[in-house]
Order: C-alpha cells, then sequence, then structure tokens
C-alpha cells in the first residue's frame, strides 16, 4: 500500500454516511489530515469522538474546516444531503439538495479547488452531472458512487450461487442510479473467464437463466432497502474501497457514474466501467454491450436527459 502521508481527504456531508467514512478513513487510509467541511448541522461532538479514537492511533488529524481547507484538499467525498421535511415533494426535496450542494461547489471553486471529487449524495448520476456543470472541472475529475455497490453484490451472488472466490467474478450493473434505471450487464459478466451467458447453456454449471433473473431482482431489492433505510455502512465501506483505488494508483475497472455521450446525448451522467486511479477516471477499453443492453442504456440515457432538461429549466 502506498504512503499517504502527504494527502488530505475533505467530507461535506452531516449525515452518518460522512461520520461512518471518516471513521473507516481512520482505520483504512494512512493520511495527512481528514477535514470536514464545516456545514449547518455538522454534529462536532462526533468529530470531537473521532479526534479522540485517532490518539489511540498511529494516523493523521481529524478537523473542522472551512472554505479555505479546499486549496490543499486531494479529494473530496460529498454525502450531503438535507433533511426530508414531512409531507414534502420528491421535487422540493431534490431542488434543496442542489442548492446544498451547489453552495459547496461554489466555496471550493472560490479557494482554488483543484482535486477529484466523488459523489455520494443521491441520487449520484443528476449530481456528478451538477458538480461538473457548477465546477467547470475537467470531467474525469468528476465521478459518482453510482452502482458500484450493485455491481460488488451482483458479483457476491454469483460467488456464493457457483461456489467460487469472489475475486474469480466479474458482472456489472450499469445505466442510472434509480432502481429502474439499473440493468444488469450479463453480457460483460463472467466466473473464472468463462461468460455467464455460455454457462447458462451447460447444465453442470449450477447457474441458469432463472437464476440471473433473481439475481436481478435481489439486486433491485438491495436498492429499495438503501432508499428506504439509507445504508450508511454500506456508502461509507464502498466510498474507502473507492478512495482507496485512488490513493494506490489501482487503476481498478469499476461502474462509476461519469460524463459520456451515448446515440447522439451529450454529457449523459451514465454508470458504466472506468479505470480509477490517482489522476481520476478514464474510460475502460473492451466494453462493448449486448444490442439489448445498448438499447436499455440508450433508453435510460434519454429519461436521465430530461431529468435534467427539467432541474436547468428551473
Amino acid at each position: 500500500m502506498r504512503e499517504n502521508r502527504n494527502k488530505k481527504i475533505m467530507i461535506a456531508g452531516t449525515n452518518e454516511t460522512a461520520y461512518q467514512f471518516g471513521f473507516l478513513s481512520m482505520l483504512k487510509l494512512k493520511l495527512r489530515e481528514v477535514t470536514f467541511f464545516r456545514l449547518p448541522h455538522l454534529k462536532e461532538e462526533t468529530v470531537m469522538d473521532l479526534k479522540y479514537a485517532t490518539s489511540l492511533f498511529s494516523t493523521g488529524s481529524f478537523v473542522v474546516g472551512n472554505e479555505k481547507d479546499f486549496q490543499d484538499t486531494d479529494i473530496l467525498v460529498i454525502t450531503a444531503t438535507e433533511e426530508k421535511m414531512e409531507d414534502e415533494t420528491e421535487s422540493s426535496f431534490l431542488r434543496r439538495n442542489i442548492l446544498l450542494v451547489r453552495k459547496i461547489i461554489n466555496q471550493a471553486m472560490a479557494n482554488q479547488f483543484s482535486g477529484l471529487i466523488l459523489i455520494a449524495t443521491e441520487p449520484t448520476d443528476i449530481f456528478t452531472y451538477l458538480v461538473w456543470k457548477f465546477s467547470g472541472l475537467p470531467k474525469e475529475r468528476i465521478f459518482g458512487l453510482g452502482t458500484y455497490i450493485d455491481s460488488m453484490f451482483l458479483q457476491q451472488l454469483l460467488s456464493q450461487k457457483m461456489l467460487v472466490s469472489l475475486r474469480d467474478v466479474n458482472a456489472f450493473i450499469i445505466g442510472g442510479s434509480s432502481g429502474k434505471h439499473k440493468i444488469a450487464a450479463w453480457s460483460r459478466s463472467n466466473v473464472g473467464g468463462n461468460p455467464i451467458l455460455s454457462l447458462t447453456m451447460d447444465p453442470n454449471s449450477g447457474v441458469d437463466q432463472e437464476d440471473m433473473f433473481e439475481m436481478e431482482q435481489k439486486v433491485l431489492e438491495r436498492t429499495l432497502f438503501s432508499e428506504k433505510a439509507e445504508s450508511y455502512f454500506t456508502d461509507a465501506s464502498a466510498l474507502i474501497k473507492l478512495v482507496q483505488f485512488i490513493l494506490n494508483n489501482e487503476e481498478a475497472i469499476v461502474p462509476l457514474v461519469h460524463l459520456g455521450d451515448i446515440e447522439g446525448l451529450s454529457d449523459i451522467p451514465l454508470a458504466l466501467p472506468v479505470s480509477l486511479g490517482e489522476n481520476g477516471i478514464r474510460k475502460a477499453t473492451g466494453f462493448v454491450f449486448s444490442d439489448s443492453e445498448k438499447k436499455e442504456l440508450v433508453t435510460v440515457a434519454k429519461e436521465i436527459r430530461q431529468q435534467l432538461d427539467w432541474i436547468e429549466k428551473g
């Protein structure tokens, strides 16, 4: 593992994901500093508890910072979300969150922020696009959590079903952040190098098309659970893994939301496999999806574009 004592992460968020991520960063990452950006409702007593915990380990420091701290931040992790009010409509709630994230980004850019931005505020596809618009940073420096957790969950289901090591499984959920926009990319999935679609034709493989359908349903159930229960531990753990890929410059292939073009539509935020390293993301080559998967992706892209048009029209 690389030594990252000279690296600094800033967390912009006051939900449990932010605090859990902060705690895990102390255990898993060797950093110069983890800064909690001072936002309304930040639990400074929780940050103080984290600072006390830090004293028990040989690690960097936790601080509560302000906009000046953006200048030397290497990675900005955004989990920020407003607390939903009783009887508030989804559109009103979304707009309040947009204002919150925009204020954070405006402060960051006014203070010469030039690092990477990892977005966990839902929906991550919409906010990845908006953060790019608000910041003016290059596309490769901005990416959202997207379908990374769903893909890891699908890989685990395949591993358990076929009784093989998780490291021998590759599988991806692609598309958008909402459950209806998530697509199982079976054409790019394999176990031990053997394509899943080929294995379903082998009666001795232990997996068939009915199993594939059941796995898709379980992925959807996980999505619905996270929307209702707010899966703080899962989200924080996923964020830690992604930050590790960045700090160690692993160039890991992971499905993250990023801006791309598809079928004449430009700058559409979709979760697709990319290579993730210290300079951000770059397009992963060799991922050619099936005709049906491409068709679904285009449909998702058009629906996301409609959402963005509605937001941008005010």
